[in-house]
């Protein structure tokens, strides 16, 4: 991953589940080629180092989050996570 680009993944996932948090919904999924493509990651392992932020306890943590279900292929563009806003 680039210097930097794992903070930048951190804080729009992070903007996306205030967002959220703000309509008053209660979970979210959160596809990694929408965070790829709203950061203009376009690099090869993109996906992977998106899913790796977004596995962390540290991300959970810090947005208050809830980890329900993972669909799609184990690290990839297709790959979405679902969370339960606390």
């Amino acid at each position: 991953m680039a210097r930097g680009d794992a903070a930048k993944v951190h804080r729009h996932a992070g903007q996306l589940v205030e967002d959220a948090r703000a309509k008053g919904e209660v979970e979210i999924v959160i596809l990694v080629r929408d965070i790829r493509d709203a950061l203009g990651l376009d690099y090869e392992d993109a996906a992977i180092d998106i899913c790796k932020v977004l596995e962390t306890h540290k991300f959970r943590r810090a947005n208050g989050l809830f980890f329900d279900d993972k669909t799609g292929p184990n690290q990839g563009l297709s790959t979405e996570y679902t969370f339960r806003i606390l």
